[in-house]
């Protein structure tokens, strides 16, 4: 086989686009979106005279005196799920990646995404004092399943006619030291039926020793080295990069991370680059490394929509049942001390992105103002006597049900740290950063075991490494049920 052709940036396949703004890949999640609002919609609508109208209505039939509600009722509770419809499969992860030539219909997912969206359509109906036919309700919700997997086909397979088309996918750059690892790496991209991404050029690293004898039995391109990447991200003809270079090539790795994020262009590193390079820098500012895990622990794959379902649907739930309460200890809180109910605090979650945890305020104002970044402690004085009865039975914790569904935590995971103690735990403890190669949550099976507060970060990692390593959706049911029984170090 011939080996790889070279070609200088400006040299490699540009593909054809269908542009919708700026956004070349905008298009086919516009139409799947607006796809499932229709289903959404018109499940409701076709429901009402399949209820009142059709041959079926006599398996519901109406109470002596009473007659078919408006269709008006009908049309508006439509367009309503089809909002909440779209909002439920968005936070599935229906509409965050491009598919590729993934042709699989994900039946599971979708009657997942259809029973979140019921039910919190159903929340809303109660709220709202607003009584709808339950059989029609039933009707819609029979509908929506089959209908969704249908649009879902189709738009798959006229996805897939796009792709043809260049339209649809990432253009992937690689940069690599070793070229001969580029088989592996495209075997990877494109495992489970598809991938999001399109590999159509390799830079290599300034180790590199050019390409070897054979090849990959691809199109793609050696377009330059490390020092073309500036070149090449300016092009126009790449939106992601994957750096796979060497764990001793952190200096070079930084530097590419910062030219794709100064490009605004999505950029992945390997776990092994991922804890060496996110050592050597600050955490807590904006420069972030998504990692793209492959394998590594039983958190991949199918288990990350399992675990993502599961907490999508928990945590709605827990935030519809927890309003009145959280109003009632607002109240008391305001009651107790000055200063504001709820305590935002960044913290690093997956990755090394910060965010802003929820907690109820449970300290007084000025907790930190001598003493400076410090864990809780036995008989903590700069607790309030709410804040003390709060974090004794775990209820300070409660608001980040809302950072769950926001998919910024996860319900069963690695607490997260601010960032003071991440920077200065994650040279001196160690495979500490690999914590965060999975979602934060909050609770774990460090805190389970008695390791929360002021406890010894290395048996705290030590448990948060074997969580990761040894997940199961057991294993965080377990953990749930454990939590509410564990008083330990809650302080």
């Amino acid at each position: 086989m011939e080996n790889p052709p070279r070609a200088t940036p400006m040299e490699a396949p540009r593909a054809r686009l269908l542009r919708l703004g700026d956004d070349p890949y905008l298009l086919p999640l516009v139409l799947l979106a607006g796809a499932d609002a229709l289903v959404f919609a018109g499940a409701v609508w076709l429901a009402y005279p399949i209820r009142f109208f059709s041959p079926l209505a006599s398996l519901f039939p109406l109470q002596p005196g009473w007659v078919a509600p408006p269709f008006s009722e009908f049309f508006r509770f439509g367009l309503l799920a089809a909002v909440v419809g779209v909002v439920a499969f968005e936070r599935l992860g229906f509409y965050q990646g491009r598919i590729g030539t993934d042709r699989r219909i994900h039946l599971l997912r979708i009657f997942a995404g259809v029973l979140i969206a019921n039910m919190i359509l159903e929340g809303i109906l109660s709220l709202a004092d607003t009584p709808l036919s339950r059989g029609t309700r039933l009707v819609a919700f029979s509908l929506t399943v089959p209908l969704a997997a249908l649009a879902h086909y189709t738009l798959k397979h006229a996805h897939s006619r796009m792709l043809r088309q260049g339209v649809g996918y990432r253009r992937l750059l690689l940069v690599l030291d070793d070229l001969a690892r580029t088989e592996e790496v495209v075997r990877v991209l494109v495992r489970d039926h598809g991938t999001e991404f399109h590999v159509v050029g390799v830079l290599l690293g300034t180790q590199a020793e050019g390409p070897p004898d054979g090849g990959w039995g691809s199109k793609t391109s050696v377009v330059g080295t490390l020092l073309d990447l500036r070149r090449a991200l300016a092009s126009g003809l790449y939106d992601t990069v994957l750096i796979q270079l060497s764990p001793q090539s952190t200096a070079e790795a930084r530097e590419a991370a910062a030219l794709c994020d100064a490009f605004g262009i999505d950029f992945y590193v390997d776990p092994a680059l991922f804890e060496r390079v996110l050592a050597e820098v600050p955490l807590g500012g904006d420069l972030y490394l998504p990692v793209l895990v492959r394998g590594v622990t039983p958190l991949s794959g199918s288990s990350v929509v399992v675990k993502r379902t599961f907490d999508l649907a928990v945590s709605a739930c827990l935030i519809l049942v927890c309003v009145p309460f959280w109003a009632i200890l607002a109240a008391l809180i305001k009651l107790e001390s000055r200063g504001p109910v709820f305590y935002r605090q960044e913290r690093i979650g997956s990755d090394g992105r910060s965010f802003r945890i929820f907690k109820f305020r449970s300290m007084r104002m000025d907790a930190e103002s001598e003493s400076g970044p410090v864990w809780a402690r036995a008989g903590d004085p700069r607790r309030t006597r709410l804040g003390a009865w709060m974090r004794r039975w775990n209820i300070d914790e409660t608001p980040q049900f809302i950072n769950v569904f926001r998919g910024e935590m996860s319900l069963v995971g690695p607490r997260p740290e601010r960032p003071f103690f991440v920077n200065r735990f994650k040279t001196d403890v160690p495979r500490y950063l690999r914590r965060h190669m999975v979602k934060c949550g909050i609770t774990g099976w460090a805190q389970v075991n008695g390791f929360r507060g002021d406890t010894s970060i290395e048996e705290r990692t030590r448990y948060d490494m074997w969580y990761i390593e040894n997940w199961s959706f057991w294993l965080d049911l377990k953990i749930l049920a454990k939590t509410g029984f564990v008083r330990e170090n809650a302080y």
